[in-house]
Parts: structure tokens; sequence; C-alpha cells
């Protein structure tokens, strides 16, 4: 098993006192629980088109929660540079967070496989790689997952693989942190959206395509490790991909090419609840690059390059943001929670290897 770790604890000098109280179960909680409410902070890669080619990870904090967008404090990680040191892979991506923890995959380009995984905490600096899943065969397509599955105080990373390029079926291994082993559940008679892989009430959701085309969400519960479906808002439409947006499941669908619906499900598993949004979008805008929701009806959009925008969904406003100083293009864009979670505590169980 390989640990790397660059923790804030290491990096300032901390007394006892204070070392206990920041390690303390109970604290880590409470801290949570309190930054949970306050406007997400953005994670994401930076890279240079332009050789000799560089890649970065920053995050971004909106100061202001009355008015995000309009101050931001961008600061570059090193976690970066001791990630790319540590693994073979010429590609990597951030494909989602819980809380306050960022699950990173790193894939080699010229074959198209997962390589590496790596999971991060941003604000203390630690991370853990994992090790990689026995039970994938040279995958030809392969997504991830983070999650909490609460009755067990476990982390789970759940992927999405298909074995053929042919293939009708999708299998799912699942991941425990605590235990540092892998396991298969079962192979699913469909495709899954490798993108769409959202956590929220404790399980992971995906959308879901039949050969026929039918479009369905399926949700899968991280305790019990079973699938339920979801019901999805009432009419004919081609869903792009699901987000989380202020923990309310939220499902982008394509309009026009200069018009995209939001549809936001404001009370969890209620078919009735779900409630559509409008967004006129450029001539540029990439559909599916919807970040996060600040404060209780902005959301941030990716447009391109380095500009972010900010709509106000109630006013139907928006403002624009361009995020200077990274020396390349944003990508991977998600929200995260500030947190102590330490992704190595729940490793003190694994055996090595």
């Amino acid at each position: 098993t390989e640990i790397y770790t660059l923790s804030l604890h290491d990096a300032l000098p901390i007394s006892k006192p204070w070392r206990s109280l920041l390690s303390d179960p109970l604290f880590i909680t409470a801290h949570l629980t309190l930054h949970l409410h306050y406007p997400q902070k953005l994670i994401f890669f930076s890279s240079s088109p332009v050789p000799p080619s560089s890649r970065s990870i920053y995050t971004l904090t909106f100061t202001t929660a009355d008015n995000p967008g309009s101050e931001a404090v961008l600061q570059k990680l090193t976690l970066a540079e001791n990630i790319l040191e540590n693994t073979s892979s010429k590609y990597a991506s951030i494909v989602g967070s819980c809380n306050g923890l960022v699950l990173v995959l790193g894939f080699r380009m010229e074959i198209g496989f997962r390589d590496t995984m790596y999971l991060i905490n941003p604000t203390t600096m630690e991370f853990v790689k994992l090790p990689a899943s026995p039970l994938v065969r040279e995958a030809v397509r392969i997504g991830g997952a983070l999650g909490y599955d609460s009755s067990n105080d476990d982390y789970k990373i759940v992927t999405v693989s298909c074995d053929e390029p042919t293939s009708n079926e999708t299998s799912v291994d699942v991941f425990s942190l605590r235990s540092g082993s892998w396991k298969r559940i079962k192979s699913l008679p469909y495709h899954l959206d490798f993108r769409s892989g959202v956590f929220l009430n404790g399980a992971i959701h995906w959308l879901a395509y039949t050969d026929s085309g039918d479009h369905s969400v399926i949700a899968f519960d991280l305790t019990c490790e079973k699938f339920n479906p979801v019901p999805i808002p009432r009419g004919e439409f081609d869903p792009l991909k699901l987000v989380d947006l202020g923990g309310c499941l939220a499902m982008l669908v394509k309009q026009t090419f200069h018009q995209m619906d939001i549809w936001v499900m404001q009370e969890y598993g209620i078919g009735q609840s779900w409630t559509k949004f409008s967004v006129a979008t450029p001539n540029s805008f990439y559909l599916n690059k919807v970040v996060c929701l600040l404060g209780d009806d902005n959301v941030v959009l990716n447009v391109k390059e380095q500009k972010l925008v900010v709509h106000n969904l109630t006013e139907n406003t928006r403002r624009d943001m361009v995020v200077a100083g990274i020396g390349g293009q944003l990508r991977d864009l998600i929200g995260f929670s500030e947190s102590l979670v330490s992704p190595i505590y729940y490793c003190q169980n694994w055996r090595a290897t």
C-alpha cells in the first residue's frame, strides 16, 4: 500500500493541544457540518496547451456569500506535482468530491485505461494513492465516483466499466477506503453515462440508457449496495448530465443551441418536485459545464478556457468572471467543501502490500 502525504500539520508548527483538537473526530465532524453550509470552493486542473506543457491544481474560494463571483481567492496547490511524480499517467481527471475529499483518476491516454486513483484533501494537503482494481480487465471505458457510507463511517469509490467496446452490460466495482478492498457488485443490462456519477442522499446517481435509447436515472445506495430507480421529469427530452446543485439532484437538458434547461429535484425522490430553470447559452458555451451552486440560486458555469459565468436562476441575470493568473485552461472544475477529514485515517487497517 502506498500512502503519500503532504500534511498541513507538517507544514505548520502546531502545538500538541492544537494537533489533538484538529485530529479529534468530533471536532472534524463539527467543522465539516459548519462548512457544508458555506459557499463551495472550486478545485480544477489548469493545463497549458503550449509546449512545454504543464499541469497544476488550483482552488478558487469565493469570499462573499451574498454576491458570489465578485471576489475570489486563487490558490495553487503542490498536490499536482506530488501526484504526477508518483504515477506513470499521462492524463489526470478530477471526477468527484465528498465531505472535502476529492477523487482524481489518472489515465494512460495511449491505451485509454485508468492507471491510478488518488483521494486528496485540498485543505489539509493529504492524499492517498488507492490500489488499482484487480477486477477490471483492460477496460475500454471507465468512470468513477466518490461517496460516503454514513452507516459504516466509510468512504467508497464506485467505478463503472465496460470490458468490451460492443458490450451491452456495465460492470460496477466498489472500493472501501476503510478496508482497502475491492469487490464487484453486478453487471447491469444497460449503459451508464460515466460522466454523470453524482453523490447525494447516501447514493451515487447515474444516467442510464437502454439499447433502444430510453433513459432513466438509477441510484446506488452505498450502505446496502443496491440499485434503486429515481423518478425523472415527464416529457420528451435528451438529458446531458447529472449534477449536484446545493444538495439537490439536477439534470441538464439541451433545449436549443442557445438554451439549456436545468431540472432540479427540490424534494429528493419526489417526481412531482422536479422544477425547470432555463439558461441562455452563448455560442461558445459547453452544455455540460455546469459546475456547482453558490448560495441559494447562483449557478457557476464554466464557459471556455479561463472564463466562468455566475448565473442567478431566480433573477435570470449573469456576470462574467475571468480567472487570471493560472497560465492555462480551466479543466475538470468541481465544487468541494473545506474540511479536515483525513483520507489517511481510514487507511490505518489496510494490510501492507
